[in-house]
């Protein structure tokens, strides 16, 4: 089986796309694979907006004062390798294929037990996850949870330190409609005795976790509190912020772009200085001006990336744009989702370009793309269509204006970014189910 074959079976014979509730199936799983969990230090982290980008810190922040880390982070953007970090980068095929391989074994034997017993997509790869890292030896590892919090496959670990980043409604059909249902699955991520980093959470949220934590002996560390942080200045690549917690660091530079990071990054030093103790000034710098996310307001080779896909992230996606480049002409390439709030994103989005051209992004979920064009149309007087996102992209780089922005899906971001990365479109997305 080589690396194509692998992401087949991944694709097409686990239940992708289809969420299975509960952890009586990754409880057997990581059982049958000697509990690969235990074999590391970690940190769990979740939360409605934010968590990858803390988790992303974390990472960095343990690699940079000396750990050997690995990680899970999901969704991916190009490349299924996004989901397993190690120190900083990707593991190798080889690695991927070995471990892989493992779980497969373990998945299979539980297949045998019928359908309710057969590992998820997403149950297959947080086992993964834990089986790259003990296969690779790491010391510690930094984990996102994937949905909510409580029947998550990965609330199989115990953390270190779990972190609850943010709470505001979400995925409400499976995690519940009210700020108070959602935070309860969210604190379900608490364990016994295991410390708490809490971000700006919304008081009632907030009550419901303190709630929680009380109840499994839990200390508690709290933005406001326990931490604090101050902005020194935004500019693009290069923002810094002081940190005010157990220790004081001034002037630390974050590539990471936004007004939402330096709390992302204030979280991940508190959750850093209970993980591991004293921070390092030297290490701390260098972890955040290399932490990075692709597709997260990010250049790259010239052209702007970002995956605001629903109304909220449109509307952070334009304050940021303001922010950092308020003079500069825009010409953008939109694509949205069909299950997307079309009208309130383009309604967001469309007043901040000069030109824009919609196109389908690569996905089943986007079938009606010129419903998107007759919406932005009516709200913007230089719209084109191009349906094929690549000829999109190729006519996008001959168009004028001082920023050339992709935004929208996440598959689109990705499709585009992994084109302009390789030259043409990878194999990995012929496989990929989207």
């Amino acid at each position: 089986m080589d690396f194509i074959d692998a992401l087949e079976y991944l694709y097409r014979q686990r239940p992708y796309g289809k969420i299975k509730l509960g952890l009586y199936r990754i409880e057997e799983l990581v059982e049958k694979l000697g509990h690969p969990e235990k074999k590391f230090k970690s940190v769990h982290i979740t939360g409605s907006n934010g968590k990858g980008s803390v988790t992303t810190f974390v990472h960095y922040l343990m690699k940079e004062h000396g750990y050997k880390v690995g990680g899970y982070i999901s969704p991916h953007l190009s490349t299924i390798f996004e989901r397993f970090p190690l120190n900083g980068g990707y593991i190798s095929k080889d690695r991927f294929l070995e471990s892989f391989l493992k779980v497969k074994t373990s998945c299979e034997e539980m297949d045998k037990k019928g359908e309710e017993y057969a590992p998820s997509f997403f149950e297959f790869t947080t086992a993964l996850s834990f089986q790259i890292c003990a296969d690779e030896d790491v010391d510690a590892a930094s984990i996102e949870v994937g949905l909510g919090g409580r029947y998550d496959a990965t609330n199989v670990i115990i953390p270190k330190v779990s972190v609850i980043v943010t709470v505001s409604l979400e995925h409400t059909k499976i995690l519940g409609n009210t700020i108070a249902k959602i935070a309860f699955e969210k604190a379900g991520i608490i364990k016994e005795k295991v410390p708490v980093v809490l971000g700006n959470l919304p008081p009632v949220a907030r009550d419901i976790v303190h709630h929680e934590a009380q109840k499994r002996q839990a200390p508690i560390f709290e933005y406001k509190k326990d931490f604090d942080f101050e902005v020194k200045d935004y500019k693009f690549n290069m923002n810094t912020f002081d940190y005010f917690g157990d220790t004081t660091i001034k002037n630390i530079p974050v590539k990471m772009n936004g007004t939402h990071q330096p709390i992302n990054a204030s979280i991940a030093l508190k959750v850093f200085e209970i993980f591991h103790g004293k921070l390092d000034k030297d290490a701390v710098t260098r972890a955040f001006k290399n932490a990075f996310l692709p597709g997260r307001f990010e250049m790259y080779k010239g052209f702007l990336f970002d995956g605001s896909h629903n109304p909220q992230a449109a509307e952070k996606f334009v304050e940021n744009l303001s922010l950092y480049f308020p003079d500069k002409t825009k010409t953008a390439i939109i694509g949205i989702l069909d299950d997307k709030d079309k009208n309130s994103v383009l309604s967001t989005l469309c007043p901040a370009f000069d030109k824009i051209i919609i196109t389908k992004p690569p996905s089943h979920r986007a079938v009606n793309s010129y419903e998107t064009y007759e919406i932005a149309r009516q709200l913007h007087d230089k719209v084109s269509y191009i349906e094929d996102p690549i000829n999109a992209f190729e006519r996008l780089k001959t168009m004028e204006g001082d920023l050339k922005i992709i935004v929208g899906s996440f598959y689109l971001v990705g499709y585009i970014r992994s084109y302009l990365e390789k030259g043409f479109v990878d194999k990995e997305w012929d496989v990929m189910r989207r």
